[in-house]
Order: structure tokens, then sequence, then C-alpha cells
């Protein structure tokens, strides 16, 4: 564990390159930094957010996209609770720093980071207020947050997650869902704006609020997850036919959909308390001791 320490904590300082003056494998420009909710994620983002957290970063590649290339490279860190998804992270993206950690206790000091990066969180945790609590404190005064989450609208009904759930009920037979895309309550809830903001309180000043797609990629997603995991148990061609969803996601969320929206996304600044504003910028450790948690 304290070598696996030593090896981020170098990763942070150093940057570019890798011991054998070979380029980071998250240098070569990607898809996802541009488009759907990991470019906007991206484009939102401050100039000046150099260290930033992916929390629930699953296999990395969004924490690959969101870190970027040449001058606009950032500090990403990938924190994930699934130590599985860790390993693909690791063997996928192997210069990328990464953590195990749980969204409700990051093991990351207080105000250590300059941004932090929900995408598609939220929806799975138990208690969101607890997650934006620990948001709030690993993010320095100023720091910004970028949040995806399902929106809370008319289409919400094409929900996969929840659509399976129903359907094994009345089938108890079928595969249950794996962890990655499980909901810790049962639920894939969706959210309102003004439930977003609700729980980002007077501590956040909302900034920016992107509404998009009607939810095409999660119909298709519910016709495979179905046909495939469902009805034929081929689990194998639904895990291999992943990419399908992905390709319909990037392009639906191209469309304004407004309050028919499928996905909502929000950009938030932490507010500065007055009695802090003297110290904004100084710089901090990242880490807050091997193993995570706090001190």
């Amino acid at each position: 564990m304290i070598d696996q320490a030593a090896r981020l904590l170098t990763a942070a300082r150093g940057a570019t390159t890798s011991p054998a003056g070979q380029r980071f494998a998250s240098d070569r420009p990607r898809l996802l930094s541009y488009t759907g909710r990991w470019g906007r994620a991206r484009r939102w983002l401050p100039a000046d957010a150099r260290r930033v957290a992916d929390i629930g970063c699953a296999s990395g590649y969004g924490t690959a996209a969101l870190t970027g290339t040449g001058q606009d490279r950032r500090l990403v860190i990938g924190l994930e609770p699934d130590a599985s998804q860790i390993r693909q992270a690791g063997r996928q993206f192997p210069r990328l720093p990464l953590l195990r950690g749980d969204a409700g206790t990051l093991p990351i000091r207080d105000g250590a980071v300059d941004a932090v990066v929900l995408l598609d969180v939220l929806e799975h945790v138990a208690e969101p207020s607890t997650v934006i609590a620990e948001v709030r404190r690993v993010l320095r005064p100023g720091g910004y947050v970028v949040i995806s989450v399902p929106h809370a609208s008319p289409l919400e009904f094409l929900d996969p997650m929840n659509a399976y759930s129903a359907l094994r009920r009345r089938w108890p037979s079928w595969p249950g869902l794996e962890a990655l895309v499980d909901s810790a309550t049962g639920v894939h809830r969706h959210f309102a704006a003004s439930e977003v903001c609700a729980l980002l309180g007077t501590d956040f000043r909302v900034e920016r609020v992107a509404r998009t797609g009607l939810g095409l990629s999660e119909l298709l997603r519910l016709f495979l997850i179905v046909t495939f995991k469902g009805f034929l148990r081929w689990e194998r061609v639904y895990r291999g036919l992943w990419f399908l969803p992905l390709a319909v996601y990037l392009l639906d969320d191209l469309i304004p959909a407004g309050p028919l929206s499928y996905h909502l996304t929000i950009g938030a600044r932490a507010v500065v308390p007055v009695e802090t504003r003297v110290n904004v910028g100084e710089p901090v450790s990242l880490y807050d001791h091997v193993g995570g948690g706090r001190r």
C-alpha cells in the first residue's frame, strides 16, 4: 500500500512522461474529451482547475478524457469503489493515478483539489447529501464541481435499470444487474435541477445547467438488457454490444431537449467563506494518508 501511494504521489508531481520517457497513454486525443458528459465536464472546468478528482471513475475512460493533452493537461485522480474496475482501469490506462475509495468517505485531504467531477454517480448512492458534503470538504475555497444525473422528466420511464428491476420481480430467475450500474437504494434515481441545487445548498453557487438528450440510448440499452441478459441469457453478447448505446448516447446528447431531456448536468462553484479568502491558492498535499480516510 505504501508503494502504491508513492507511485500516485510521483504521478501527481511529475507529469506527462513515463519513467522510460514515453508519452502517457492518455496523451493521445480521445473522442470522449469532446463529446457527451465527459466533453461537457472538460469544457466547463475552469482553466485554473489543475487538480481534479473524478469520483466514480469506473474503468477510467472518463478520467483519461478529462485529463486532456498538451498545455490543457490536468492531473485527474480517478476514484472508484469497485476493485475490478480499478484493475481494469490500471490495465487500460497504466499511467493514470487511481484510488479505490467510496464517494461518501473520500481518501483525499480537506481542500486538496481544484475541482470534482461526479458524472452519473448520485443516482447510485444511498445518501447523495453525504457525497456532496465530501465534495465540499475536499474542494479548495472557490473550487468547482460538475455533476451529471438522469433528469426527472416525462421520459424517465425509459430508465433501463428501473425497468429491468421491475421485470425481474415478474421473472425472478433473470440474472441481477452488475454492481457498476446497480443502485444502493434499488432505484436508479432521477433528479430535477431544483433537487440538485437543494443538495448543493448555500455552500455552492450554481453557474451552469444543461438539459440534453431524449433517452434514445436508454431505450436501446433496455432492449439489449431485456433481450440478451434477461430472455436469452447471452451475457457475453450483451457485454460485447456495449458500444452501441454509447454511440447513440453521444449523438442523442447533442439534442437540447429542455424539460423533456433525459440527462441533466450542473456546474457549480464552492462559495468562499470570508475568513478563508486570503488563503485561496495555498498549496496543500493531495492525499490524506496511505490507505485513504481522514486524519
